[in-house]
């Protein structure tokens, strides 16, 4: 048997208990972890649901992201929540730890892929615009949820003349995107002009005047989105290039 000093594990438990001090705790929490969802491919937030359970109660509950800290929650229902882009494409393990009073940890992980086919995202409403400017080509994918729209924002001068394309095939010619584009004016509502297929093929291309100085917004998706209200387009080759150029 194991001795400490002078006294054995026997003799020593003995002692604290007839001093009013109960056994040693050395059981680990019990914990389990549920992610949702369990793959991105457009930007978004990850949920982040532990249970921890132990005799003598939980402590805290820490989220990790591949070991890097995230969140602690001290109270049950225990969770936490990271939001995902571009940048992290790849796979993370998550996992928690969750301690008792004693310091006992037990753990759980589990794995997220993030696959995020457009780099500008999240770009889907008009202050999330992605800035654009002439002469310097952007590309996008509309995917990633079932009515993609990307939005766009440029400056223009009163009067200044510009061209917007929208190309998808002669940039790629594994696209699958027939191209529909909007520009709105500087209110972000008002349409100033659209177009399904003024460019090479189905591509799309406006020439316009900007009729006030300000911030416009181009938005891109898909003819079939544009078209049915019910429709659902969400392909990861529904590449496009966007370009503002002046004439």
């Amino acid at each position: 048997m194991k001795r400490f000093g002078s006294l054995s594990l026997l003799a020593l438990t003995g002692a604290l208990m007839s001093c009013g001090i109960g056994p040693i705790d050395t059981t680990a929490p019990t914990a389990t972890l549920t992610i949702t969802p369990k793959a991105l491919v457009a930007a978004g937030t990850v949920n982040m649901t532990a249970t921890a359970t132990d005799a003598e109660g939980i402590s805290k509950v820490e989220f990790y992201d591949n070991g890097t800290l995230i969140a602690t929650d001290t109270t049950s229902p225990y969770s936490a929540s990271k939001a995902y882009a571009f940048a992290d494409n790849g796979t993370h393990t998550l996992s928690v730890k969750a301690y008792d009073y004693s310091a006992n940890m037990g753990q759980a992980s589990d794995t997220l892929t993030v696959a995020i086919a457009d780099v500008n995202e999240p770009n889907d409403s008009v202050a999330a615009a992605t800035a654009l400017s002439v002469g310097t080509p952007v590309k996008g994918v509309i995917a990633g949820q079932d009515r993609d729209k990307d939005y766009y924002k440029f400056t223009a001068a009163a009067g200044e003349a510009l061209k917007l394309t929208v190309q998808s095939v002669s940039v790629d010619a594994k696209s699958t995107l027939d191209p529909y584009v909007m520009i709105l004016m500087p209110d972000g509502r008002t349409v100033l002009e659209k177009d399904d297929d003024s460019g090479a093929g189905l591509e799309s291309e406006i020439r316009f005047n900007a009729p006030a100085a300000g911030t416009y917004t181009a938005v891109v998706t898909s003819f079939d989105i544009h078209d049915d209200a019910t429709a659902k387009n969400d392909r990861v080759t529904n590449t496009y290039q966007i370009a503002l150029t002046r004439r």
